[in-house]
Formats: structure tokens, sequence, C-alpha cells
């Protein structure tokens, strides 16, 4: 085992790997059941400025080994807690915890571990480590080696604080990885529904021992608290995004670009962090990635750029069971009545004393799903996931790293099917475009949909979803061509190749390009002839002008469109807000500011983005108060404007604006001429540091999600614009300028724990590093070899 500062080049780790191996053979034992104790692990470990690592190994393994490490090297406490959380032991070590909202009266580490006891079971979690293939195996291992390497070198005194001397940080196996992939696979899914099937329950009790059944409030079979609850979870969900591939017909130079902007949460287990992963004659791909995972999520290569964006698909159904009347665990299909199958889970839970308790839970699965509810007017309502089933993450990743082309990617994604809840955008260097919305999604034909599903409005569980009836003729379709039973097939789900420009955020796969609508496919995959949201109507708007004015586009250009913050919501309702509140006494106030607003969401925005904030947050807008009404036929465009020459629109407007303003100064955030550059505030690197960008709400391409915590007077950055990257070609490969808003190092003590964080609050970008030349010109670069 060795660690030493040196550079390697590819020989020479080849020859590194060989002189280990040589020295393994003579221990290797037969039945070992790891390739990572049979074969040498070798990484070298490149860090530039800004705390960028750049991996190169000459195998699988080895690539995950240095993955590993240095993620564990960025973020070790997020990821110790993260393997503790999948494991379904937070009660364990941090106790149950308080009841919440979404738990329904269930203490909500309590919850969490009842969750993925469920979710993650020995038997789903084999059979997602046996679904990976000879390569990705080989990464996880390795991967699992290299965290396992730094947890092993590192003093439980010298961790980050965040962990320091915990006991929860330990060592993994691959089944620990596995089960975080499971975890990933879940967003959008199950996971969305945490709360509810931790707390499900049939009028029996369920709980035994020290049970926290009697904690859970009566009420959490009542269809309109669960249905209330699916209605929030579904607006909880975590990730969003930006994406903009320009192609040869737009681009200033004639070659792709591409805009990367998810929007992520700034802590836990969604921090993605940079990172240049280099595989001998297999690939070379730089950008980001997810904790836990070997290989490149988001980035470029060579020949191509690309990103992914949050899909609006649908990843299950769920159905509503008519129960037997004379067992809740029953339900009838076609007149007869069939069991639910129980899973009792075991949670360890340390109580304040620090002793220790078993509380054990039976949930109830279905071959319609998991039971989220029993209703009171008998009948249950289960939801079947087609994410839980799928184990193609890493591999579809890998697959792109790997790809040499965009019809590569294309090929590959649409076989794989693999990526759970995102659309892939990219563009390459010859200006062509791509856009695919291929993630597993239940098969249902148009025939089955139309009599299997429930419309009645009063039984309707959550806007967007789709509630069936359980019979057995409601079940998903088997197509032969998909790599998984019961989803569409990949070459079945929309893609769009294009020279001129594809866009996403987050709306369906209808407007990827509003000349080329795509259309006729099912609900689940993809809804069209609907509002566009805000933040995709400003990309479209944006693009669209340049079009029209025979213009094009350089990366500077497409830089300025997320750093530009403009509220586009401003644009569509603030004319007309200003006619509706000029002349009135009451609202001179707040009417004065609006106009001194220059709508933006910038450092020095002032009370005037308060107020028109406070607007556009207090409820959603009646169709009725739109001036232009909402066309199918020009759905970048409509609907605009406020109806405020209708009096009694315009009442309620001025209505909604006083209280805005009313609440926005009674809150004090805004007092004493404080600017937006006060109020929105990062916490990171142990101090607080103003952050441009608003609300998804408003149209901002920016997109922040913040709120009052600990201080009355900040409003702290939770999530929002994350890695972003901007990548173009010339004749001599890749230029890309990329920033980590929330920067690479999740310890506070780092000294990459707020660099670029600084950089982004001043719209300052990274070149990134890519080839051997710009790497060793760096000269803050640190190089390190591991092996073992």
């Amino acid at each position: 085992m060795m660690i030493c500062p040196l550079l390697l080049n590819t020989a020479l780790l080849r020859n590194a790997s060989a002189m280990l191996l040589a020295a393994a053979l003579p221990g290797c034992s037969g039945d070992s059941t790891s390739a990572t104790s049979r074969l040498p692990l070798v990484a070298e470990i490149t860090r530039t400025a800004y705390g960028i690592p750049h991996v190169k190994a000459v195998d699988e393994a080895s690539l995950g080994y240095g993955v590993g490490f240095v993620q564990a090297q960025d973020g070790v406490c997020a990821l110790a807690e993260q393997f503790v959380e999948v494991a379904g032991e937070r009660a364990r070590y941090f106790g149950e915890g308080v009841a919440l909202p979404q738990t329904l009266g269930v203490p909500a580490n309590l919850s969490s571990d009842i969750f993925f006891r469920l979710l993650n079971d020995e038997d789903s979690v084999v059979a997602a480590q046996s679904a990976q293939t000879p390569e990705v195996t080989a990464l996880m291992q390795g991967w699992v080696a290299g965290y396992n390497r730094f947890v092993r070198d590192t003093a439980a005194s010298s961790l980050p604080a965040a962990c320091r001397n915990a006991e929860w940080v330990r060592p993994v196996t691959i089944r620990d990885l596995a089960r975080l992939m499971r975890f990933y696979n879940a967003i959008g899914g199950m996971l969305d529904l945490q709360g509810v099937i931790a707390a499900a329950a049939p009028p029996s009790p369920a709980f035994t021992g020290a049970s926290v059944g009697s904690r859970a409030s009566s009420k959490a079979s009542h269809g309109d608290v669960v249905t209330a609850h699916l209605s929030q979870a579904v607006a909880r969900r975590p990730t969003a995004s930006n994406a903009l591939a320009i192609g040869k017909d737009l681009s200033a130079n004639g070659r792709g670009i591409l805009l990367g902007n998810p929007h992520l949460p700034w802590h836990g287990p969604l921090r993605m962090g940079m990172l240049h992963v280099t595989l001998e004659n297999k690939l070379d791909t730089m950008g980001a990635t997810l904790p836990g995972v070997p290989v490149v999520g988001i980035g470029f290569n060579d020949q191509f750029a690309w990103t992914h964006t949050t899909t609006t698909s649908r990843h299950g159904t769920f159905y509503r069971l008519q129960l037997d009347p004379g067992n809740a665990t029953n339900y009838l299909v076609n007149g007869q009545s069939r069991p639910m199958r129980g899973r009792t889970v075991q949670v360890t839970v340390k109580e304040r004393s620090g002793a220790v308790r078993i509380d054990r839970r039976t949930l109830y699965t279905s071959e319609f799903g998991w039971i989220v509810a029993w209703k009171e007017d008998g009948t249950a309502i289960a939801y079947k996931d087609a994410l839980v089933d799928s184990h193609r993450l890493v591999e579809e990743w890998y697959g792109i790293n790997r790809a040499r082309s965009l019809d590569e990617i294309k090929t590959f994604i649409q076989r794989n099917v693999g990526n759970p809840w995102n659309n892939t955008i990219a563009a390459d260097r010859l200006g062509a475009t791509i856009f695919l919305a291929v993630t597993p999604v239940p098969k249902l034909s148009p025939e089955r949909l139309q009599r299997c599903l429930i419309t009645e409005p009063e039984l309707q569980l959550v806007p967007g979803s789709f509630l069936l009836e359980a019979r057995e003729d409601c079940h998903w379709e088997i197509d032969p061509d998909a790599p998984q039973a019961g989803i569409v097939a990949g070459k079945s789900m929309p893609a769009l190749l294009r020279t001129d420009f594809v866009h996403n955020a987050n709306d369906s796969a209808w407007i990827a390009q509003p000349a080329a609508p795509l259309t006729g496919y099912s609900p689940l995959v993809s809804e069209e002839r609907q509002p566009l949201p805000a933040r995709a109507r400003f990309g479209l708007s944006q693009i669209a002008a340049v079009a029209r004015r025979g213009g094009t586009l350089a990366p500077d250009d497409v830089q300025a469109l997320v750093t530009g913050n403009r509220v586009y919501q401003a644009d569509l309702w603030l004319d007309d807000l200003l006619l509706a509140c000029a002349g009135v006494p009451e609202l001179e106030t707040g009417c004065s500011a609006l106009r001194a607003w220059d709508r933006k969401a910038n450092l020095d925005a002032g009370v005037g983005f308060g107020y028109f904030e406070a607007f556009v947050m207090a409820a959603s807008t009646p169709d009725a108060w739109w001036r232009i009404p909402f066309d199918p036929a020009d759905p970048v465009n409509t609907p605009a404007g406020l109806r405020v020459n209708d009096t009694e629109i315009q009442a309620a407007v001025r209505k909604r604006l006083a209280s805005a303003v009313e609440a926005v100064d009674q809150s004090g955030l805004w007092s004493a001429g404080r600017r937006w550059g006060d109020i929105q505030r990062a916490r990171l690197g142990g101090q607080l540091t103003g952050i441009h960008g608003g609300p998804d709400e408003l149209g901002t391409y920016n997109a922040m999600a913040s709120r009052v915590q600990s201080e009355a007077s900040v409003r702290e950055v939770e999530a929002g614009a994350s890695y972003l990257q901007v990548v173009s070609f010339d004749n001599n490969g890749p230029r890309a300028k990329a920033i980590l808003a929330y920067s690479q190092s999740s310890d506070p003590e780092s000294p990459h724990a707020l660099d670029q964080t600084l950089l982004f609050a001043r719209k300052e970008w990274v070149t990134l590093p890519f080839t051997t030349r710009e790497i060793s010109a760096d000269p803050s670069r640190r190089r390190l070899l591991i092996a073992e």
C-alpha cells in the first residue's frame, strides 16, 4: 500500500499496476469474491486550481479507486451519513427524530429507516449488484476500495467537524454502494412517497414492541390526508435544470455549444462535485458527478458535451384496490380475493438515555405495487414504480463517457434506458445537437390507459399523476424491445436531432424545439398542448429572438442567459401590474419600488424585487387573469399579461399586491435599504455569502431556492444552480467554462469550501484544464499516486 506525490504517465501507471499485481499474486485466494482483493489498484490524482480532481488509471477498478478516494476527500461526512440513511440506520445513530407533517406523525428518522429497509431489502440490493456489467462492477468495487482507503487512513479526530469522531463513519461494501444507487433511482418515484409508505398501515395495529404505531395519526389512512401529502411530496422533488444545445446554424463559429445548468441541493447526497476521469484507450471525460458515482454524469470529451434535465415523464402509476370486506390485507381482482404480501422490517432505535430498542413494522405490497394508504371507503392505494427495478444508472453514464459521437449516445441510451429521471441534451464539435427523453416509463397502450384510468376529479391523488383500477387487464404491458419488463422501449421515446438548437427546462419533450414539436406520445411519456413553465419559456424566447434577427450565439452569450438573472415573470406581468397600482395612494410605496426595479435577481436588487416575488408566490394565477390566454399554437409566448382593464380582476390584483407589500414589510428582511445580496446568502466555508438568482416560480433561469433558517434576517440557499458548464469547440478541441456554485469541498475548513462560490457571486467562471498540457500548466497543481 502506498501514497506518494509524483507524476506518472500512462506507461508508468501500467508498470506500477503490473508490479503490484506480481506482488499480490502469491497471496491471492481462489475463493475471494472481491475483484479488488485480486487485482492491484493504482490511480494518479492531480488537483488543479479550486481543488478540481483529475483521476487517471489503466483499468476500471483503479479508476473507481481514484474517484472513491477524491470523493471521500471532498465530502466524506455527507457520504458517510448517506450510507447510514440508505441502510436504514438513522435512528440507530441519531435517535428516532421528531415527527414532521410529511411523515404523518411518525418520527422522521424512524420513518426514513422504515422506508429504506423496505426499498433496500437484501434481495433487491443483491439483484441490483448482480445486474451490473463486469466493467461497472469493477468501477464500483474500486470506488469502495478508494473510499475505504481514505476512511482507513484518516484519523477519526482529523475528519471534518460534521463527522469528527463519529461512530457512523465506517468502511463500506459494494452493497452499501448498491443501496446508494437505488436511492438515486428512487428520486422522482418511491422516494417522493417515503412518508406515506412508512406510515401506511391497515386498520389493525402493525407495530409491535416499543411501537411507533400509536404515534402515527389515526388519520393517516384518510384519503384527504394522504392526497395532501402526496401533492406536497411531488412539490418537494429536489432536482431541476436548464439545458441548451446550440448547433451550427446558430453558433458563432459553426460548432456546437452546450449549456448545462442542473439545479440541485447545495448540501447532502445530491451535491455534485467536479471530476475529470481518464481511462487508457477508453475515455477521457470531464465535468461533474454525484457522490458515489465513479464516472462523469454531466460533462464533455473532445467530441461532444452533454447534460441532463429532470424529466416530466411519469415513472410509476397509482392503483386503486378494492379491499376484501372480510380482510383489510386482501384485495379483490375480478371478484377474487388475493392476499397482500407483508414484509416486516426491523429498525434499531437509539433512545435519549443511550439504550437501544428494536421497532418492527409490517408493510404491504401487491401485484400492483406497494400500499401507500388504506382509505375509509373500503379501498387501498398502491404505487407501482418502474425505477426500483432499473439498475442501469452507472452503466448509462459509463456508456456516455465512452461514446465518441451523438449517434453512439443515442444508440446506447435507447438500448439501455437507464437514466432514472433525466433527459439528455448534447452538442458536438461539428455543430449537431440532440435531445433524448428516454427514462423508464410504464408501458400502457392508449386503449388500456383510457379503459383503466380513474378520471373522477374527487378521486384524483396528485395533479398529473395516473390512478388506475386494479384489474387483471390494467397491468403494465410488455415491450420485447425494452431492457426491463413493463416499460416503454427506448426507441419508442422522444428523440430529436437538430443543427439549430434543442432546449429543455423541466418542461415536457413537446417543445424541445418549437419548429419541430414532439407529439403523439403517451401522456406518461410527454404531455403536449399544455402551458410551459416560465423558465422554459424564457430560454426558448431568448433563442427565438436571436434566430428572428438572423443572429448567432457565442459562449459568452450563453453564459449570460444564466447570470443575467432576468426575471421572466416580470416581463409577462410587471407593466400591467404597474398600470393597476398607478394612482392608488395605499399602493404608492409598492408601486414606486416596483417601478424602480430593473427586473433582475442580481445582488443589488431592491425591495421592488421582494414585492414582486411575494406577489407571484402568494397563489397560483387564475386563468381568467391572463390578458392573452394560452394558445397551444404559440406556447412560447402565451399566456401573457394581466387583464387589469377588467375591474374585478384589477381589484383582485391590487388586493394581492397590497398583501404582498404588507408581508414583505412585516418580515423585516428588506428593512433599512437592504438589497437581495444582503438577504439571500449561502452558508459555506464558515461564512455567509450573498448569492444572486431567484425562485424558479418567477421564471428565473438562474433558479435559487432559499428560506429563513437560523438567522431571521437572512434566507439561506438550500438548492439551485449547482454545476454550470458552457462548452464550445474550436480547431483545438473543447473549450469549457464552468463553475461549481457551492465549491468543491463540503468541509468548511477546506480552502476549496468557498473559493468557487465567491467566483459565482461575482459572475466569474473557471476555464477548465482538460488536456495534459493545460493541466501541467496550472501552477497550483498537486499530484498524488495511490495504490494498493
